[in-house]
Parts: C-alpha cells; sequence; structure tokens
C-alpha cells in the first residue's frame, strides 16, 4: 500500500431543534474542522480546509462555509461595485445580499456551499450547474444536515449508518451510485444544478439550473464549423486567467478533448502546456502514440508515466478509504498515477477534458443507438409478422444470433435500451441475488431513475435525451467523481473547461443530427476542429483512460490472488447479497473469457466487497 491523501476538504452545517452545541462544536473540532455556532437558531457551521477555495466568511447578517472556484470572480466584484473583496466567500455573501436566491444564475466555475442567513433565519445551499462540488445532505424529524462530502455527515452521532439496499443494486447495475440516491438510507445527494433551502423547520429543495436543448435548425453546418472552435477556446481561455500556467497541467490522453484544452492553453498562456499522460503494457490500451502526436504538434512538455499491475496492487486497499461509496471505475488507477507524476512535477491544478462526450456526442452508444432506431423504420407489421417470427426459429450459429441480440435491443424502449449492454439488464435477478436482497429492492430502480431523467427533457431529439442522461449519471456521479476524487488523492486540484456553463449552454442549440450521425459521433465536433488537432487525432477512434484490468487478472499472479482470495474466499461479504453460484458461474465465464467483458465486471464486485469489508459491514 502507498501513502496517500485521503481527501477530506469541504464543509458542513448542521441544525435542527436539538440544541447541544457544545457536543458537536467539540465532535467537529476534534475532527479538524474550523467551527461557528449560532447559538440563538443551534446553527453549526464547520470548514475543513484543504485546498485554496475551501474555507469560512463570517459577515454582519451571513455566515458561510464553502468549496468554491469560480471563473468570472473578477466579473462579479465588478458587478458589486466593490473592487476590494478578495474572498470568494466575501463575494457570495455580498451577491446573496444583493440578489437573493437568482445570484445563482450569475456564478460560472464551479460551486458548492451552506450559508446562514441570521437575519431571516434560514439556510442555503447549493451545488453547482454539474455537479463539480458535491453536497450531500439528510434530514429527520427533528435535525437536519448539510455537507460536501458523505464522511462529514457521518461524524455526526445521530446520523445513521444503515444502508440502502437499492444502492447495492444500483452500484452493481452502474459501477456508481447515481444522485440522489445514496449508499446510507437516509442519505441524500444533491442532484447538479439543485439547491436546498432550509426555513422555519422545513426543507425546500429547488432547481436553480438545467441544460435547455433548443437546437437552432436554421443554421447550417458551416455556421456550427466556425462557431465550436471559438467557443472552446473561449472556455478554455477563463481556466487560463484563473491560473499560473508554471502551476497548471492538462491531462492529455491523446483523444480530441484533451488534445483541445492543451493546444488551446498552450496558446492563450504564451508557454508550453505541462502536459501529463498514462501508457500500458497492452498495445489494446495504450494511447501514448496519440498523445505524443498531440504534444508535439502543439510543443507541449509532455510527462509520461507506464501503469503496471504492481502500481494497481499498491492502490487497491486504499480506494474504500477514498470514497465515501462503493465505486466500480477502473480508470481510478491511472488517474490517479497521472495526478500523482503531475504532483512530482510541481502542478497543482490539473485541466480534465470531462464533459466532452457529453455535449458533442463523443460516445459510441450515441451512434449505435441510431443504428437501433433504424429498426423501427421498417412497417410493424413486417417485423412482428414475418421478420420477428422467421428469425426466431433459426438456429443460433453466429449471424443469426447476432439478428436476435440486434432485435432483442432494438424492440427495448429507450432509455432502457440504452442500458441494455449490461450484465444486469441481461441477466434474470433471481440468479444473481440472494432472495431476502431481493425482496428489499425495485430492480427497475436504477432504469426508473434514468427514465425520469429521458422524460424531463422531452420532446427533445433522442440523441439529446440521452446526452441528457449522460450528463447527469455518466459525469456527475461517474466520470467527475473518478477523476477529482483521485486527483485530490494525489494532493491537487482539478478543473474542467469543457463543463463550462456557457460552453454547454452553447452546445445544447447545435443540432442534435450534426453532434451525432449515423456511423459517425462528434461528427460537427470533428468538423470544426480540422486544421487545429492533428489529423491522426480526429480520426482516432474513442477510447478513454481504460485499464487492462481483465487480461491484468489473468496475467499477474499477484492481483489473481487478490481477486480470487477477496472475491472467491469462504465467505465474502458480498453473498449477503450475491448467490455464491452466481459468483463462480462469473468466475468460470471469466476464466473462458477471450475479451474484457468478465473481467471488468469481476472488478466492480470486488471494488464492493473491499469497500464492505473496509467498512466492517
Amino acid at each position: 500500500m502507498i501513502n496517500i491523501n485521503i481527501p477530506f476538504g469541504g464543509f458542513l452545517a448542521t441544525g435542527g431543534t436539538n440544541k447541544a452545541l457544545s457536543n458537536k462544536t467539540n465532535l467537529l473540532k476534534n475532527a479538524g474542522a474550523d467551527v461557528y455556532t449560532d447559538e440563538e437558531s443551534g446553527i453549526v457551521l464547520a470548514s475543513f480546509q484543504e485546498f485554496d477555495g475551501q474555507g469560512v466568511f463570517s459577515s454582519g447578517n451571513e455566515i458561510m462555509v464553502y468549496d468554491l472556484n469560480l471563473t468570472n470572480f473578477e466579473n462579479l466584484k465588478h458587478l458589486l461595485e466593490d473592487r476590494s473583496i478578495a474572498n470568494q466567500g466575501e463575494l457570495i455573501c455580498g451577491l446573496y445580499h444583493q440578489f437573493g436566491i437568482d445570484f445563482l444564475d450569475k456564478l460560472r466555475g464551479s460551486f458548492a456551499f451552506a450559508l446562514w442567513d441570521r437575519k431571516n433565519r434560514k439556510l442555503l445551499a447549493a451545488t453547482d450547474f454539474f455537479g463539480i462540488c458535491p453536497v450531500v445532505y439528510l434530514t429527520d424529524s427533528s435535525q437536519w444536515a448539510i455537507a460536501s462530502r458523505i464522511k462529514h455527515l457521518l461524524l455526526l452521532p445521530w446520523v445513521s449508518h444503515d444502508m440502502n439496499p437499492e444502492a447495492i443494486y444500483h452500484y452493481l447495475f452502474f459501477s456508481a451510485i447515481p444522485s440522489p440516491v445514496s449508499i446510507y438510507k437516509n442519505i441524500k445527494k444533491l442532484e447538479p444544478g439543485k439547491g436546498l433551502m432550509f426555513e422555519k423547520g422545513s426543507v425546500k429543495e429547488f432547481t436553480h439550473y438545467d441544460i435547455q436543448y433548443k437546437p437552432d435548425i436554421s443554421l447550417p453546418e458551416s455556421n456550427w464549423i466556425r462557431a465550436i472552435p471559438a467557443e472552446v477556446e473561449k472556455a478554455v481561455a477563463e481556466y487560463v486567467k484563473i491560473s499560473n500556467p508554471e502551476k497548471t497541467g492538462c491531462f492529455l490522453s491523446g483523444g480530441t478533448d484533451s488534445s483541445s484544452i492543451a493546444g488551446y492553453y498552450t496558446n492563450l498562456s504564451g508557454r508550453p502546456a505541462k502536459t501529463f499522460s498514462i501508457g500500458f503494457d497492452d498495445p489494446k490500451y495504450n494511447e501514448l502514440g496519440y498523445a505524443h502526436i498531440a504534444a508535439n504538434h502543439f510543443g507541449t512538455e509532455q510527462h509520461d508515466y507506464y501503469v503496471t499491475p504492481k502500481d494497481v496492487i499498491q492502490l487497491i486497499e486504499i480506494l474504500p478509504e477514498i470514497y465515501d461509496e462503493p465505486f466500480g471505475n477502473s480508470s481510478v488507477v491511472p488517474a490517479y498515477y497521472c495526478a500523482k507524476l503531475a504532483r512530482e512535477s510541481g502542478v497543482e491544478v490539473l485541466l480534465g477534458g470531462d464533459g466532452g462526450d457529453e455535449i458533442f456526442g463523443g460516445n459510441e452508444r450515441y451512434v449505435t443507438n441510431l443504428v437501433f432506431e433504424l429498426y423501427s423504420t421498417i412497417p410493424e407489421i413486417l417485423r412482428s409478422r414475418i421478420l420477428e417470427p422467421i428469425i426466431k426459429r433459426l438456429p443460433d450459429f453466429t449471424p443469426i444470433f447476432m439478428a436476435k441480440r440486434y432485435i432483442r435491443r432494438a424492440n427495448i424502449p429507450n432509455p432502457g435500451r440504452f442500458f441494455s449492454y449490461n450484465l444486469l439488464a441481461e441477466t434474470d435477478a433471481q440468479s444473481i441475488f440472494q432472495p431476502d436482497f431481493l425482496a428489499q429492492i425495485d430492480t427497475g430502480c436504477f432504469l426508473n431513475l434514468a427514465k425520469s431523467l429521458f422524460q424531463r427533457v422531452a420532446p427533445a431529439h433522442v440523441t439529446d435525451r440521452l446526452l441528457y442522461i449522460d450528463m447527469k449519471f455518466t459525469i456527475t456521479d461517474n466520470d467527475l467523481h473518478k477523476v477529482t476524487q483521485m486527483v485530490e488523492s494525489a494532493g491537487l486540484r482539478v478543473r474542467y473547461p469543457l463543463l463550462d456553463r456557457d460552453l454547454v449552454d452553447f452546445t445544447a442549440t447545435i443540432p442534435p443530427t450534426f453532434k451525432v450521425k449515423r456511423g459517425k459521433n462528434r461528427y460537427i465536433f470533428k468538423q470544426a476542429m480540422e486544421g487545429f488537432l492533428p489529423q491522426e487525432i480526429i480520426k482516432k477512434k474513442k477510447h478513454g483512460m481504460g485499464l487492462p484490468i481483465a487480461s491484468w487478472f489473468k496475467k499477474d499472479s499477484t492481483l489473481a490472488a487478490s481477486l480470487y482470495d477477496t472475491l472467491f474466499s469462504s465467505a465474502p461479504r458480498i453473498t449477503k447479497y450475491v448467490r455464491p453460484q452466481f459468483l463462480s458461474k462469473m468466475k468460470s465465464a471469466f476464466e473462458a473469457d477471450t475479451t474484457s467483458y468478465y473481467g471488468s465486471n469481476l472488478w466492480v464486485f470486488l471494488m464492493l466487497e473491499l469497500w464492505l469489508k473496509n467498512r466492517k459491514l
């Protein structure tokens, strides 16, 4: 195990009818927090300061704790006509005092905070537009608490540690737990773009921002080809303005997003960006060649690190300490070692390319969905009366098996189809889970959340509706959670230029038929970036910062032993939820599999087992 930082920075606010302030204050001070109280109201606010932008501010009528990284700080000071403001917390209080909660719409960048309004005796909390800075909370009949981390809520002795059974199902379906669900029964995650108002003994949740898809179909492709580079450059410029190039670096995977950010950062800062990339000994996963093409093209200061199975072994046991909930994205490993390399090179802030796939249509699943949509163009009577009965009767040799699978998935309404290539979606729940566990959950829980998001942006085009789901689930609850936690574990902070709100709003006006065409993801983005990005990167197939964990489980004896000893031991904790027979089938299927499918799924199960073990559950 390596010496690693367990992220702890953030805040907590709590109150209610139980006003035992001295107990709460002492408890939080002992946990390392700076604590502030309003004795008359029984409110306690605590700040766990780990990085710049985290802290507390108190004025005459307001006191707030926060985690802020605003990109328009100077503009907002000008709006308040007060150039003396030097603290982001002071700025938020000034905006609230002048504009009320409408000030949230004026913010840009990432933010989370809890603000106590002494005069009006109400508390406002909010998370940013895309959940970059998270907020979690709970209420009961007499008390409430808000925090930026679940671990902060668990410091309070009255907070129950009882687990939410459906969260286990969510996790195994998605490899993460989607908002607003959390692993604990009584704790909720505040969804991106939302806020909370605690007033007069009640709590009200409200939306201060959401993506509005309003494509402008009157404009030709040429308009978007001109506009996209300018808007992306403008978004990166916002982060150049608030950064020190000597202390700032860029993730560089060799994909279109990270290459664009590195290129624009170099151009705008007037000096080579410091870029950081990860390689593997497996050529299917190693994309250092593309990273080097981008680095040479833009003249960046390039740094490489090769991740090995030994690196995974050193990190694996500490991951449950880093994540407050089970988290099964294996890309945490390269994300950490890339950030560690940056830290060793003197970098304090990294820029990540997350969000580009979800705003420009970069995921292959969007293209695949359009292929399935073609099936619905065949008249229904031909499908149900002729084609499907004939295909069903034919034997399952490869082309027919593929046709049957295509028809099965094409007949699933979205968003179910979008998530149908999934172990839990393709397997009978009765064969996976223990009967007692199944009796406590609704196996449709994940898809019900997805359906609610899918409907929320109706009647938008199906591609935009799937992009919206991914902005909520894949970005907020998976990718951002992965990168932010691992970067902070290396002692740095991370920022996401492609999640600049104005850029996201701009992309919501691009017609979805330009974002994704049949057979072409990122269609208009790639057209627009011709001449800026190298041709090799524009034409390369989508990959991402993956980890060859399936092959390493087979090739590396120490890593294999970790998997087998943990997950296939005599009494793993996970068998409280999962049938031992299913684990055995997974093991056999993995050993016979030549793809990464079962090995990648075993990593998800392994992370749950290690998290349960760490929590002694």
